[in-house]
């Protein structure tokens, strides 16, 4: 009992007992939550069988190499057992070596050591191969302080799993100087009171996940142009001028409760006339820090291997005189263990101050749960530290800090694309181009790189036809301030700076005459994402910039902005799991082993966020030329719901068009047939009584060529080429050479790779579908020829042709450039994913031409098929419905037309107007999932494609492959299922996902 008490009455160790001097004083709350009884009971157990030297040697955490070769282990572990050390830092590494290390060191401790991480930004500020989170002054511009909190709580995790128990994080320096060699953008920028609010938010998250936070460099080092690891620099100010703003973080992350802080070795006379470091001076670190501002937790002194102390006599003794708790990273270890030691003989230092602090250090080894310390688990833990969660936290953290720092003329977000023609230029850009990739993703954009002025203004002719340059700044190398200037003229332009704010100083002529300026801090690949979604509205822009840029921008500017197109981001942003969805890669996997498609896309989004965009496998089997998200596919029957229903819809909108308006006002061949009466409506509901198919290319064939019949149901000369399941066809025929010709000529159109059909060939086509049997009851059957005809209706009310009509009023203005209608007169072939080895009609591989004979022999543009794209853009006209006719701020079908169309269903079939839906009866068959809502709507495609919008869930699916290669029997995809099981995981994914992500 007596030694209970006397542990008690111990000043800065147990705070049970305060005197009237000391209520002022701030019990931390890591202390405040531990079992008072069960901790002097373990600090007792283990300070009485320690020795004077073992308990000096507690005060001391080295600084190790985080190699775990032999040598390097061995000489660690002799630290630990020869001077009895409370802890070890370790420096740079990779997580496994760190944990070989930790593991190492502790079984040879006699006491459990306290293992701590320099790092400011988590792991990866020492660590290889972990989460790459921004630094302070980037989230300095956050404006949601609970994402820091998370953050902290995050970053313990990490910790925990390294067996890491102290950060020495974060960095409450305010920094008011913009010539801080050594701070700079580790502060979290120069209002005091923002520093503190972030700075304890992000330590409240580190301590709820277990780790001690260690606020430093106090008193503070934010003003001053001298780095004290090479020297020790002055911070002049007045008392008063420390109160208001060095010290105030300090004062508040103190009353916050927290646990930990760390003395910087600055010269500061205000707080201490001799010229000595404030880490050494018991005027700072006893009288300010613990007796003013009432810090009862852990002081740490900063590295003391550092120039502004080491050079100090006898520093170590005097930085413990002086108040700190323990001493951090010496740079002789052992002789200034030995230095201690003697201080303590020759009565230096009393044996009661180090028991004192004996005592306390390892109070908070048990708070921190080192008394209990197991191994660190090796196995997996590159893994276990870089978790979907981890990665979708960092992405929030940097999407949240984009600042949109000027936009004269509100331009951002980019509006009206088709009206744009856009060019960025990445001045001295690494090999990573995320942020001219991610531009591409909205709009057709022509990418630049150069490394300087004199790069930039190799330019100018170059830039002639486009109106709108983004200029992204990547480094702080050289200058292309004069050059911007001079190639922006007459133009819009957007600057994008991916460096330190302060070096926006050096583009001021620049930033004065641009548009708009876009401030991402940093120059890593999630901060390069960000801007570009910002410069688009995929996101909010709502940071605020955290310092003062002189001449140009004071602190707390910024834009705010909405999000107005498809963001990109994990499954975590919108409350989905990223494993729930791991099962697609299998399914897929499962499709291209059986041969049911050499290659796909799978593409999610929900709430408005591309959530999914994987593709798979290769353009063939032979696996030589993989399948990427820019690659485009023949989209097939999708071509009827996302060129011509939008065509409709809009002609519907201007009221050009009625759903009751007979298809022959517009189609003059259908007059006065048994035809002449079908309607729009009909047409849409595919309730018309026309034929599923009519062989639209007979006409074209020459039968006078071969002998005999076309077709055969054995395979054999001359019948070699694979019609169907059941069918083969000759290849010996010739066409009428007025209507396919093996060359090019006026009046033709391409049909394939040396094959051109005459334009008026459409007219044949359309004369065949008029004199077509019709059936004599207009029920449901799917047919083709119904949107053939709808094309016709588009086209005459429209005075365009259909890809014309859709290209003008909806896909350049939403950004989809990779959809389009004969896509090889815009893109290279090697991007066009190919489809069927034709040999009957075409004789070749089909690559870039549509696969549907029908819309070949319209050339290539027809309302049934003919459309190509990849599923991104496909993504932005579904998202436009899901948003009611609106994207990118700008709307391009009313929402009455937008409901009307979306949700009218046929009373007699699955069908609704253009769109296919869930099969409400359980007696047939269903193009969707089990769990599909009935209010889903969307189509399917030969090629082996389909897309499936949810208003329900407001989640969009697209799935796109070429199933048909090398020939269209391969059943496989339906066999399989593998269109309507991925479907099925996403709902599962939905249902199964806790949702616990999402923060506001």
């Amino acid at each position: 009992m007596k030694k209970l008490i006397s542990i008690i009455i111990l000043p800065l160790f147990c705070f049970v007992t305060l005197t009237a001097k000391d209520r002022s004083k701030t019990i931390p709350a890591l202390y405040q939550s531990a079992d008072k009884a069960k901790m002097n009971q373990w600090v007792d157990s283990v300070f009485d069988r320690l020795t004077m030297d073992e308990r000096i040697g507690q005060l001391f955490v080295v600084v190790a190499d985080g190699s775990s070769s032999t040598s390097n282990t061995a000489k660690i572990e002799g630290q630990v057992r020869d001077l009895n050390l409370g802890g070890v830092l370790f420096s740079k590494g990779t997580p496994t070596d760190q944990a070989e290390l930790t593991n190492a060191v502790q079984r040879v401790a006699k006491v459990p050591l306290m293992i701590s991480l320099d790092g400011e930004w988590g792991l990866s500020m020492r660590l290889q191969n972990t989460t790459q989170f921004p630094r302070n002054m980037m989230l300095g511009a956050i404006q949601n302080d609970s994402l820091l909190y998370y953050y902290g709580m995050e970053v313990a995790r990490q910790c925990r799993l390294m067996g890491i128990q102290v950060n020495f994080a974060p960095d409450m320096d305010v920094n008011s100087n913009p010539n801080n060699p050594v701070i700079g953008n580790r502060s979290f920028g120069e209002d005091p009171e923002r520093v503190a609010q972030q700075g304890i938010m992000y330590s409240k998250g580190l301590e709820a996940g277990g780790v001690m936070a260690v606020s430093k460099h106090f008193p503070g080092h934010g003003d001053t142009s001298k780095d004290s690891h090479y020297t020790l620099p002055l911070i002049p100010h007045s008392r008063e001028r420390l109160d208001e703003v060095e010290l105030l973080p300090f004062d508040r992350y103190i009353k916050a409760g927290l646990s930990g802080i760390m003395t910087a070795h600055l010269n500061i006379p205000a707080l201490d006339k001799k010229t000595q470091p404030s880490s050494l001076s018991e005027n700072v670190v006893t009288g300010l820090l613990q007796n003013e501002l009432g810090f009862t937790g852990l002081i740490f002194t900063d590295g003391l291997q550092m120039k502004g102390v080491s050079g100090e006599d006898n520093h170590c003794v005097r930085a413990l005189l002086a108040g700190n708790d323990i001493l951090l990273g010496p740079m002789y270890p052992a002789k200034e263990y030995e230095a201690v030691k003697k201080a303590v003989a020759d009565k230096t230092l009393s044996e009661e101050l180090i028991n004192e602090k004996c005592k306390k250090v390892l109070a908070y080894k048990y708070i921190l749960g080192v008394n209990n310390v197991k191994p660190v688990e090796t196995k997996d833990l590159e893994k276990q530290l870089n978790t979907p969660y981890a990665d979708w936290l960092n992405r929030e953290l940097n999407k949240s800090a984009i600042t949109l720092l000027k936009d004269d003329v509100s331009i951002v977000p980019l509006k009206k694309l088709d009206e744009r023609k856009i060019a960025a230029i990445a001045v001295g850009a690494t090999s990573d181009r995320t942020f001219q990739n991610t531009l591409k993703k909205y709009a057709d954009v022509t990418l630049f790189t150069v490394a300087d002025n004199e790069g930039l203004l190799k330019l100018k002719k170059d830039l002639e036809p486009y109106n709108t340059i983004i200029v992204s700044v990547h480094n702080n190398k050289g200058n292309a301030d004069a050059a911007i200037g001079n190639i922006s003229e007459g133009k819009n332009l957007i600057l994008t700076f991916f460096v330190v704010p302060y070096r926006m100083t050096s583009y001021s002529q620049s930033v004065k005459s641009a548009d708009a300026v876009v401030l991402a801090y940093e120059n890593t690949t999630l901060a390069q994402e960000y801007a570009a979604q910002a410069i688009f509205g995929g996101n909010v822009v709502n940071g605020k910039i955290p310092v003062s840029v002189k001449g140009l921008f004071k602190m707390g500017n910024g834009v705010d902005t909405k999000k107005v197109r498809l963001s990109y981001n994990l499954p975590e942003a919108v409350g989905i799991q990223s494993n729930k969805l791991d099962s697609i890669e299998f399914i897929v996997n499962e499709g291209i082993k059986g041969q049911a498609f050499p290659g796909c896309q799978v593409l999610i989004a929900k709430d408005g966020v591309v959530i999914y965009d994987r593709s798979f496998g290769s353009f063939q089997y032979d696996g030589k030329r993989s399948v990427t998200n820019d690659d485009i596919y023949d989209i097939a029957s999708m071509t009827k719901a996302s060129a011509t229903i939008p065509a409709i819809m809009k002609l519907y909108d201007e009221k050009k068009i009625t759903l009751n308006d007979p298809l022959s006002n517009s189609v003059p061949a259908l007059k006065g047939t048994d035809k002449s009466d079908i309607t729009v409506r009909q047409a849409l509901f595919h309730e018309t009584g026309l034929t599923s198919f009519i062989p639209y290319y007979m006409d074209a064939i020459d039968k006078t060529s071969y002998a005999g019949k076309l077709f055969d149901r054995s395979e054999g000369s001359p019948f070699l080429a694979e019609f169907d399941a059941n069918t083969w066809a000759r290849t010996d025929y010739k066409y009428k050479s007025n209507l396919v010709s093996s060359k090019p000529q006026d009046g033709f159109l391409p049909l394939a790779d040396g094959l051109y059909v005459n334009r008026a060939y459409k007219d044949t086509i359309l004369s065949s579908i008029a004199s077509s049997t019709l059936r004599k009851r207009k029920s449901y059957l799917y047919s083709c020829l119904n949107f053939m005809l709808l094309k016709e209706v588009i086209e005459r009310e429209a005075k365009e042709d259909l890809n014309a009509f859709v290209q003008d009023n909806f896909f350049r203005g939403l950004g989809a450039t990779t959809t389009t209608y004969n896509p090889l007169t815009k893109f290279d072939k090697s991007q066009i994913v190919p489809t069927e080895q034709d040999d009957f009609l075409r004789k070749q591989l089909l690559q870039g031409y549509v696969h549907d004979e029908g819309a070949a022999f319209m050339g290539g543009i027809s309302g049934n098929a003919g459309l190509f794209s990849n599923a991104n853009d496909l993504a932005k006209l579904y998202q436009m419905w899901l948003n009611k006719g609106v994207y990118g701020d700008e709307r391009y079908l009313s929402e009455k037309t937008c409901n009307l169309f979306t949700s009218t269903q046929s009373p007699t079939s699955r069908r609704g107007l253009g769109f296919d839906r869930p099969e409400p009866r359980t007696s047939k068959s269903s193009p969707t999932s089990i769990s599909t809502p009935m209010n889903t709507y969307g189509h399917t495609g030969f090629t082996g494609t389909c897309f499936w919008i949810d208003p329900d869930n407001k989640l969009i699916y697209i799935f796109l492959s070429n199933r048909v290669y090398p020939k269209r029997t391969h059943k496989g995809i339906t066999g399989l299922a593998i269109r309507s099981r991925i479907q099925e995981e996403i709902y599962k994914a939905i249902k199964t996902s806790n949702g616990a992500t999402t923060i506001n």
